[in-house]
């Protein structure tokens, strides 16, 4: 099994945020409408103060969101946190934290995530919050899952298996683990391409392969292959991408087995590793990188590591058969898992 180690973030295209003039910074700590009450005036509220972020923040979001990068992704750090937030408890079910009564982290992920797409939800995830806070849930140590910490979580893209997955995933640390061991992994096709054979990246390109359906929208018993079939890599032959999940999906034939245990050699070869600091939000491309996260050692003190995750669609008219009028909330149903 690959072992998660630190690697360099030399090459991740990082914005330093922690300089930013005071007028910037009440754009994030200004209070507005509650996220979780008023939801369309708050994402409305924030894409507007977006609009005021400094122009070479707004031009490296959009270069990221029409182009993306080498690495499929971009660290803005130093953004500013709730005040209070160290006397915050980290919430213990993995579910939103009812003791945060203020509401700038929601506003750094709505800000930034407007200017990539439009942020949108799972009914199956945390019960649908566009905010999603991610931290180690007792009795989870070992389930691939969010809430899992002390076993690798094994690379993938996020809802590899649905119909409208996001093409942005968004992490915001709030709070890293007691021993700061824990990384954020992620693989890149544009990495991994090269070291793939052209008769394994014919393979790939073709509708072989069968993914799963994920722990958290029912699959508990982590069945395999219980999910649509799909190619694992799409789009332009010289620029694809990717489907894949490294846990949960099988190849129909043999030949295609062999170009996906190719591919999972060529991801253990380049992938990297950041380790998350409070005030840090990684952007990455759900379509041209995997991640992951290492493992890591909770206490259940009350101030574990502690992320909120947000999903950012291109297109929400694709998902409108699937969402009620007026909400972010993608509903769409899979049949009961085991």
């Amino acid at each position: 099994m690959l072992q998660a180690t630190t690697m360099p973030t030399a090459d991740v295209q990082i914005i330093d945020c922690s300089g930013f003039e005071s007028e910037t910074m009440d754009l994030f700590l200004a209070p507005g409408p509650n996220p979780y009450r008023e939801t369309e005036a708050f994402l409305f509220d924030c894409e507007m103060r977006a609009d005021e972020m400094p122009r070479a923040v707004r031009r490296s979001l959009l270069e990221f969101q029409v182009r993306s990068n080498a690495e499929g992704v971009l660290l803005l750090r130093g953004l500013p946190i709730d005040p209070g937030l160290y006397r915050t408890q980290t919430p213990l079910d993995g579910r939103r934290s009812i003791h945060k009564t203020t509401y700038v982290s929601e506003r750094c992920l709505a800000m930034v995530g407007s200017r990539l797409g439009h942020l949108v939800s799972y009914i199956q995830e945390k019960n649908g919050d566009l905010f999603q806070s991610l931290a180690p849930v007792k009795g989870s140590e070992r389930v691939q899952s969010s809430g899992g910490s002390q076993t690798r979580l094994q690379f993938h893209r996020e809802t590899v298996f649905h119909p409208y997955p996001p093409e942005f995933l968004l992490l915001f640390c709030l709070r890293p683990d007691h021993d700061r061991l824990a990384e954020t992994t992620y693989a890149s096709i544009a990495h991994a391409l090269p070291l793939l054979s052209d008769e394994h990246r014919d393979l790939l390109f073709q509708p072989l392969y069968r993914t799963g359906i994920d722990y958290s929208f029912g699959n508990v018993q982590g069945t395999k292959a219980n999910g649509k079939v799909l190619p694992v890599l799409y789009g332009n032959r010289h620029d694809p991408f990717l489907n894949y999940d490294e846990d949960l999906m099988e190849a129909m034939t043999p030949a295609a087995e062999a170009a996906l245990a190719a591919l999972q050699a060529a991801i253990a070869s380049v992938y990297r590793g950041i380790k998350l600091d409070t005030g840090d939000l990684l952007c990455i491309d759900n379509r041209r990188t995997v991640h992951g996260r290492s493992s890591f050692t909770p206490r259940y003190d009350g101030f574990d590591r502690w992320l909120q995750r947000s999903f950012v669609v291109r297109d929400l008219g694709l998902s409108a058969v699937d969402r009620q009028p007026g909400e972010r909330i993608i509903r769409t149903r899979f049949e009961a898992i085991g």
